[in-house]
């Protein structure tokens, strides 16, 4: 409506904005406010509870402006907007950020017009009102409220102003008590910042800022923050930001930009309480390009002390400084990691390849050093290389990486490795495991390391625990989601460690680790049958050939879970008398197939050559036939395990 004098208004809560001059008043009084903050004000009002999308808002008010010119300006006119309101971000009482989509007007709206325009409303005095000065400001908008015929208009209207106004105290009084109590907050995850650059080159730059995030966050006592593996598992695909909690199961998401124009690079972060699209947090970053690596390392820092502040005031964190890496280092870690977590032979071989170009293009690169001493202690697991050669070069590199970084949680995680799966010294390896965890709580080579380590030593309770751990850090990570498998099935869980395992090929249905472990589940259920049928599918993706396979579903089909691993024993026996094949696993099959004695002799040999998977020996279900026998009761108190 348009009154007497032509002005055009809309009220909400103490304000008034007369859309036809594009003034703003509160009860009465005029507060000064820009026109492009107060065209964006009009933007938002003629669509309540819509979003306005910030595609609308660049078309409208900066149609012909470059990217960066919107940005700034955006940012610029909402902040001049909401402090004329009085507004917060953080607990929104007019103007709600919607994360990634636009803006929404939150509070309730009346259309009036003024009968009397030259006496305005008596000028606030007051930064804070009490309940009966509010009430009492319900009345006097009411008066203002033009009879449009009929009481009975009257009484709607004078009713909805005073609902208007008491809804603005009331949103004053819950903002309140939003600000006094902190958001309940105990995870988060960091998804890959977005390069708005318009130049593919930058991408790097975007994914470093990323990784830099994570680590210092992951510094935040008693936060759980998602590592780099999972998170950048959703990088380019935008689903809704409570979908992406619910999947990551966490409280909170940190999601921002990286612009790059000319020498300047800008930076926006924002914290969201994910399953309410709640902003918490927000901040804009903008410097020179000449130092970019220096830059990650100083906004990280920055950002993760305001997310803790935001978080949790109390609690205490060592955001330790660390030296920028070069993108070409990170790229190929980047690519490294990827592979590594395939967990085949020739991923792993690949994953080696490209953290040694990591280190080679950065000599300094702690992660690589760590993630390669990690790949050659897999390759000599998987007897893709000999398992002395890779236990020697796996130590050297972690050396290499404490001398770097003593306060390395992944580096101590790897001295725990190689004491619990060669040295088997596991006293040793738990405090190693255990000090990881006290560097870098939110590491997960230092739970998976814990959990393997209470594995050995028969607290399968508390390796199960571990690994849950590690799986609520890294919850798509392929090898965190098998090793808890393990762990359940060491415990006995064999229910649990179904599931679990069957989870695990939803992640990847190409997956042969998966299938190796039902069927173990299976056959220590005493479902030999349906063991049989899964360990057949499982040696059909080893890429056996068509008589091999063909004559272990010949054994399958007449004698079961038994006459699978004899006839598999007649196959691969070339291989076991030319010592090709890891101890461990020939152990494993002489169990399957019912030969006490020559299974007992080739534990004995993984003992000698510390075969991966000996260590567990004490709580592997896999062997529960052979615990009665001395020569089984003599190996477990050789290696010092769990009886």
């Amino acid at each position: 409506m348009v009154s007497p004098s032509g002005e055009q208004r809309l009220s909400f809560g103490p304000f008034e904005a007369d859309l036809s001059s594009g003034k703003l008043y509160k009860l009465g009084r005029r507060i000064p406010l820009q026109n492009k903050p107060f065209r964006l004000l009009a933007m938002l009002l003629a669509r309540p509870r819509e979003v306005v999308t910030r595609e609308e808002v660049r078309k409208e008010l900066w149609p012909d402006g470059t990217f960066v010119d919107f940005e700034e300006g955006l940012d610029t006119a909402l902040k001049k907007l909401r402090h004329a309101l009085g507004d917060s971000a953080q607990n929104p009482n007019f103007i709600e950020t919607l994360p990634r989509r636009g803006y929404r007007f939150i509070a309730p709206s009346f259309r009036f017009d003024l009968v009397d325009q030259s006496t305005p409303a008596k000028a606030e005095t007051h930064a804070t009102k009490t309940e009966t000065e509010g009430a009492a400001e319900a009345f006097t908008l009411a008066k203002g409220v033009r009879w449009l015929g009929g009481s009975e208009r009257f009484w709607i209207g004078l009713a909805v102003a005073i609902a208007i106004v008491l809804g603005s105290i009331l949103g004053w009084r819950l903002a309140r008590q939003a600000k006094a109590a902190p958001a309940n907050i105990e995870s988060l995850a960091v998804l890959p910042l977005e390069n708005l650059s318009g130049d593919p080159s930058q991408d790097y730059f975007a994914a470093g800022m990323t990784e830099e995030l994570i680590t210092a966050l992951g510094q935040i006592n008693s936060l759980r923050v998602i590592s780099r593996t999972s998170v950048m598992q959703y990088r380019g695909i935008h689903k809704p930001l409570p979908q992406v909690a619910r999947e990551l199961k966490v409280d909170a998401i940190v999601e921002g930009t990286v612009t790059r124009s000319g020498e300047l690079v800008r930076i926006t972060a924002q914290l969201i309480q994910a399953p309410y699209e709640k902003q918490l947090w927000a901040q804009t970053y903008q410097r020179e390009f000449r130092d970019s690596l220096g830059l990650q390392n100083e906004i990280a820092g920055t950002i993760a002390k305001q997310v803790q502040s935001t978080l949790r005031p109390q609690a205490q964190t060592a955001i330790r400084n660390k030296r920028p890496v070069s993108p070409e280092a990170y790229e190929a870690y980047w690519n490294g990691e990827y592979h590594l977590d395939k967990l085949t032979p020739e991923s792993v071989k690949k994953a080696a390849g490209y953290f040694e170009q990591a280190i080679t293009k950065d000599p300094d690169f702690v992660a690589a050093y760590n993630k390669l001493a990690g790949s050659y202690r897999i390759l000599g697991n998987l007897g893709v290389l000999p398992k002395n050669e890779c236990n020697s070069k796996a130590n050297d590199l972690t050396a290499k990486a404490l001398a770097l970084d003593p306060l390395s949680g992944a580096a101590h995680a790897q001295v725990g490795w190689g004491e619990l799966s060669n040295g088997l010294n596991f006293p040793k390896a738990g405090a190693e495991f255990r000090r990881a965890v006290e560097l870098n709580p939110n590491g997960t080579e230092a739970h998976e390391g814990l959990g393997d380590y209470y594995a050995a030593v028969g607290q399968v309770d508390r390796a199960v625990a571990e690994m849950e751990r590690a799986r609520e850090v890294d919850p798509l990570s392929l090898i965190v989601n098998e090793d808890l498998c393990r762990m359940l099935y060491f415990s006995r869980r064999f229910d649990d460690a179904l599931a679990q395992c069957k989870a695990n090929l939803e992640l990847d249905p190409q997956l042969q680790r998966p299938l190796w472990q039902i069927g173990a589940i299976y056959a220590a259920k005493g479902m030999n049958a349906i063991a049989a049928s899964v360990f057949l599918q499982a040696h059909e993706r080893v890429g056996l050939s068509s008589s091999m396979l063909a004559a272990l579903k010949r054994a399958e089909q007449e004698t079961g879970l038994q006459g699978l691993w004899r006839e598999w024993l007649q196959i691969a026996s070339p291989a076991i008398k030319n010592r090709m094949l890891d101890s461990f696993q020939v152990a494993e099959a002489y169990t399957y197939a019912g030969y006490r004695d020559q299974a007992l002799t080739w534990l004995e040999r993984a003992f000698e050559e510390r075969s991966f998977g000996i260590n567990y020996l004490g709580v592997d279900p896999t062997y529960d036939g052979l615990r009665s026998a001395p020569r089984f009761q003599e190996l477990l108190r050789r290696m010092r395990l769990p009886q």
